[in-house]
């Protein structure tokens, strides 16, 4: 039953179908993600999107039927999820906040805001990123950094990372891709060089020190021979 349930809400397969909980019969676009058809209001998208804002604001062609039962408005190359998060959150649905959702939520909504033009929310998720102090939140900031292609925030991402002189798990460097993993851990690699360098430097002025300037044999104590001691070696 659960398996049959899971298979109906999974909108990567199967046959396109009305969306389990998006669809409104008093909807006034029908759009197609993957296999879900979502019916919703036209002013939810044009609200928040200055893309879809203008090409829903042409006029239509009388019969012409895009966006309708017969014609979804197909969106194509977006994903499913993405979108049913984000229309369950401005329908209030779901019982999440934009204060409440998590990292990779936030990454599941940030293509579709960066894509469409949803500058007020995609600025919202990014800040929301910035302030994270957690290992994986900046793992995540550098995954926000691929998708609206912005180098500042890598960078910021990246150097926080490092800061952590801590290594990342098997499925954070996945995420992170080769780039990030390959400069922490060379990073870790030559911070370990320079601590084996720093103690062969001190031990060898520490030996280099002995032969240089050795103990008078006459001299009480541990008192270094200083050339006015006037007994010899």
């Amino acid at each position: 039953m659960e398996d049959a349930q899971s298979s109906a809400t999974d909108y990567a397969c199967g046959p396109p179908r009305r969306h389990h909980s998006l669809y409104f019969e008093d909807g006034t676009l029908v759009m197609q993600v993957e296999n879900a058809v979502f019916k919703i209001q036209r002013s939810l998208l044009a609200r928040y999107s200055t893309v879809l804002r203008d090409m829903l604001s042409v006029p239509s062609v009388e019969g012409n039927k895009d966006g309708t039962d017969e014609r979804p408005l197909v969106m194509s190359g977006d994903s499913a999820a993405s979108w049913e998060l984000l229309l369950g959150l401005q329908y209030d649905i779901t019982r999440n906040r934009p204060g409440a959702l998590k990292g990779e939520e936030m990454l599941t909504i940030l293509p579709i805001a960066h894509k469409y033009c949803m500058d007020e929310i995609e600025v919202w998720i990014l800040e929301q990123l910035k302030v994270t102090s957690s290992y994986d939140g900046l793992v995540d900031l550098i995954v926000a950094s691929r998708i609206v292609d912005s180098d500042e925030l890598y960078q910021d991402g990246l150097q926080r990372l490092l800061s952590t002189k801590s290594s990342p798990t098997l499925h954070q460097a996945k995420r992170m891709g080769v780039e990030v993993t390959y400069a922490i851990m060379k990073a870790a690699a030559d911070a370990a060089i320079a601590n084996v360098t720093s103690d062969l430097e001190a031990k060898h002025s520490k030996a280099l020190a002995a032969v240089v300037n050795p103990k008078c044999r006459n001299c009480h104590g541990q008192n270094w021979f200083c050339g006015n001691c006037s007994h010899g070696m």
